[in-house]
């Protein structure tokens, strides 16, 4: 009986963890605890960076793209402007405008009056949008690609000889002939998909170039074009006195007076404001348009 009761009501004492053991887990719960807080404070101070240069990424991009908004519209703004204060000249002035056009037009025949039919809007336009006198657009066109008949016209809608340099990444006709000082060569040159893109093409190239600037706004196209030439547009020394024979026999002259058309509005007033002068520049390193051969 003794021997039972001792084996049935006798239990061994729970297992003390030791004083060692004790600061031993003590210590490496502390250690975790300060690695998880130094973990998700690492986490925290990088995510931060990563949330502050996106937002600096997109605000920069945003900032660009407000300030090509802002360009675009106002050139939108100036181009509707001019446009509009063109079409509200009188009837009498719009009478006058259609009579200058047939005039102009009467000047050719067969497929010389096909090219002229469809370059002059385009001309009339870039000259009430850009600055660019339509007398002087036709005629380089007409010089540069004989009425539309170059093959670089013909097939590329390039009727300026506009060559495809370095920074151009539009479409290009490579190895195409052309004479250059002289010399029967070939070249690539930019490629358009239609006159209207082609004629609109000329105006940007010149405008892109600042080179020219200081011919916009001249009130004639045979300034136009003595001024651009005097800036190295082209080293050839009979180019002027092409041009001027073109518009001569074209009347193009009858084409400046339309510049004159809302003149005293106050979106026109450019057209009063004389151009300044640009020093001639050396035509060898100019980037310079020259007659394609057909």
């Amino acid at each position: 009986m003794p021997l039972l009761a001792m084996k049935r009501f006798y239990k061994e004492p729970p297992k003390r963890i030791g004083l060692w053991t004790t600061l031993f887990m003590s210590n490496v719960c502390w250690i975790g605890i300060a690695c998880a807080l130094w973990s998700t404070t690492w986490a925290s101070t990088q995510l931060g960076k990563t949330i502050t240069q996106i937002y600096l990424k997109e605000r920069a991009q945003w900032t660009q793209i407000d300030a090509q908004k802002n360009q675009e519209l106002e050139k939108r703004n100036m181009e509707i402007a001019r446009l509009i204060a063109f079409q509200t000249s009188s009837p009498g002035d719009v009478l006058q405008l259609g009579k200058k056009i047939a005039k102009v037009l009467d000047t050719a025949s067969g497929q010389n009056r096909a090219f002229l039919e469809k370059a002059l809007p385009e001309a009339i336009h870039i000259q009430v949008q850009y600055g660019i006198p339509a007398s002087a657009i036709l005629s380089q066109a007409i010089y540069e690609s004989g009425y539309g008949n170059s093959s670089l016209a013909k097939q590329y809608n390039n009727f300026f000889g506009i060559k495809a340099f370095d920074n151009w990444q539009g479409a290009k006709a490579q190895g195409m002939p052309t004479v250059d000082s002289g010399v029967k060569t070939t070249a690539n040159f930019r490629a358009y998909k239609d006159l209207g893109t082609g004629f609109q093409g000329y105006a940007d190239y010149l405008r892109e170039s600042g080179r020219y600037d200081g011919a916009f706004y001249t009130k004639s196209g045979e300034e136009f074009v003595r001024r651009i030439l005097k800036a190295g547009y082209c080293p050839d020394s009979n180019y002027g006195d092409n041009i001027k024979a073109i518009m001569n026999r074209h009347n193009f002259q009858e084409l400046d007076s339309i510049i004159q058309q809302g003149a005293n509005a106050p979106y026109q007033m450019a057209w009063n404001n004389k151009a300044p002068e640009i020093p001639a520049q050396d035509t060898k390193t100019a980037a310079t348009v020259q007659p394609t051969a057909n």
